[in-house]
């Protein structure tokens, strides 16, 4: 069997319309989207408690990076990073809720590391809140970044994962 290449995988996280994408960068500099959560796919978190809603969005976001990782390895490809860019903080007091996020999966996830990075309201210029990312890794993830940007307003690009646990492979056909 052919080894697995290298591939960066990346969840995008809208924070304003608390939704997910799941998208990938190979060391060769090709940018994938592989799937996309329905819109408000995140909205349970909010009236629960502090605890409860980092663990509904830990469970939330370990599902996404299972899901990415499965599309990688039908494309030939192994995570060796993970990375999630939040667009801005997640509704909370002070922005407390996304570093208790990013601090759970930077402590837990080490094989392949994890880097977590969220914006002030945009995803261009986010700040590292957890984990690391090394330079050539980090060269890379910014080279490709807007194109998987771009994508996310094309549904056809993305796979969905629908609330209901069924699969469609492009949004229009399901």
């Amino acid at each position: 069997m052919e080894p697995k290449a290298p591939a960066i995988l990346l969840v995008l996280v809208e924070s304003a319309r608390l939704r997910w994408f799941v998208g990938s960068v190979d060391l060769d500099g090709r940018a994938a989207p592989l799937i996309c959560s329905e819109m408000n796919d995140l909205e349970k978190y909010r009236g629960l408690d502090f605890d409860e809603q980092v663990a509904f969005l830990r469970h939330r976001f370990c599902g996404a990076l299972q899901r990415g990782c499965d599309r990688l390895w039908a494309r030939n490809r192994k995570a060796c990073q993970f990375v999630f860019v939040f667009q801005g903080p997640l509704a909370g007091p002070t922005g407390e809720l996304t570093r208790a996020v990013a601090r759970h999966f930077a402590e837990w996830l080490l094989n392949p590391p994890v880097a977590v990075f969220a914006g002030a309201g945009a995803f261009d210029r986010p700040e590292l809140l957890a984990g690391r990312l090394d330079p050539p890794l980090a060269d890379l993830l910014h080279a490709h970044l807007a194109e998987l940007l771009a994508a996310t307003e094309d549904p056809a690009a993305w796979e969905q994962a629908r609330k209901d646990g069924a699969w469609c492979t492009r949004r229009d056909e399901g």
